[in-house]
């Protein structure tokens, strides 16, 4: 009788794969969560920064003496406009067709459902990489580190010209730089970094920010003697970490690590003056879309499933033939509103 064996008939079985799709890709997004973001008021994003004297530069005058010196504090627009950002896919409807008859590996059978998941993904990670790097040219965010992005002017940095208002000139519009010249992160350094930004606006840091190097140097500093949360409590509210998980604190201040952070660089920011504006938009009868999606990318440690406040518009471009093409997009802006009440340790040792 005849062996019927692996090797004999293994062409001829089918092969089946995992329902879920084991990805490879590290698309999170951290501070794009941690940020509130609220909807524009107009074609672009304007407000007013009020700077002057702490005091009157006269307060004592002579008993019944008339007054002759009068003061005011200085009124200045400041104004931003938004980026444009979008990604997009393009899918034939025969391979649309097939892996809705394979159904297998199961995540694939709904094929638009899983791109449009990438491609939210993807434009997520893009517009949370522009928050720190954005170069602040037209439709591009304005960074958190612009200069570090190709740009020349950092939205927390002490120098140049941000949201049309020179620090040059408004010396209560720069950020507190404070530069480490390659030493290595200290309690000291973070120390000076909160007193600076105190002393300058009279808030008080609420968020701290690093790449996972610093992280790890910071909780080396602690040696058995660390603090660890599982709440990061900011200006807009407390956000959980995902599964309990737990990150460093300094002096009760949450320090959260991000791969997209730049590297030798810690940052403070006060969440109340540090925010995300995105242009409203919905589809209408000239802007023809399939509504709107939530931003968000690979699910990570600290955050969980990565969901962002950010929104997409979904947009199908075309019929060609038997593709069809799709697009999001989105009109997303970072506001630093008093860049006083922000501040960042530069040139630590790596």
């Amino acid at each position: 009788m005849a062996l019927v064996s692996f090797a004999g008939l293994q062409a001829a079985l089918a092969t089946l794969f995992m329902d879920e799709i084991a990805n490879q890709i590290n698309r999170a997004v951290v501070l794009a969560q941690i940020l509130d973001v609220g909807p524009g008021t107009g074609k672009n994003i304007t407000w007013t920064i009020r700077t002057g004297t702490a005091t009157p530069s006269t307060a004592v005058i002579a008993d019944g003496a008339d007054v002759s010196t009068f003061n005011n504090d200085a009124k200045t627009p400041a104004t931003l406009d938004f980026g444009t950002y979008h990604d997009a896919f393009s899918i034939t409807g025969k391979i649309l067709a097939a892996a809705r008859a394979a159904g297998n590996p199961r995540e694939l059978a709904a094929l638009f459902v899983d791109e449009l998941g990438d491609s939210v993904e993807r434009l997520a990670r893009a517009v949370s990489e522009d928050i720190y790097l954005g170069t602040g040219a037209a439709d591009n965010i304005h960074g958190l580190f612009s200069s570090l992005g190709s740009g020349t002017v950092d939205a927390i940095g002490d120098t140049g010209i941000y949201a049309g208002v020179d620090r040059s000139s408004v010396a209560q519009w720069q950020g507190n730089v404070i530069p480490a010249s390659g030493a290595g992160l200290s309690f000291a350094l973070i120390r000076q970094l909160r007193r600076e930004v105190y002393t300058a606006s009279g808030f008080r840091l609420d968020l701290f920010m690093c790449d996972p190097v610093q992280h790890e140097k910071l909780g080396l500093l602690y040696q058995a003697e660390r603090r660890y949360v599982s709440e990061v409590g900011t200006a807009q509210g407390t956000v959980t970490l995902d599964g309990g998980y737990n990150v460093l604190e300094f002096d009760g201040i949450a320090v959260v690590e991000d791969v997209q952070h730049p590297a030798a660089i810690f940052t403070g920011l006060n969440t109340q003056h540090v925010k995300v504006c995105q242009l409203p938009d919905a589809p209408d009868a000239m802007n023809r879309g399939m509504g709107r999606v939530a931003l968000g990318g690979t699910p990570e440690s600290q955050y969980g499933e990565g969901k962002t406040k950010l929104t997409a518009r979904i947009q199908p471009l075309a019929i060609d033939g038997d593709a069809y093409k799709f697009a999001l997009y989105c009109y997303p802006q970072l506001v630093v509103k008093r860049a006083n009440a922000t501040g960042q340790i530069t040139g630590l040792a790596v």
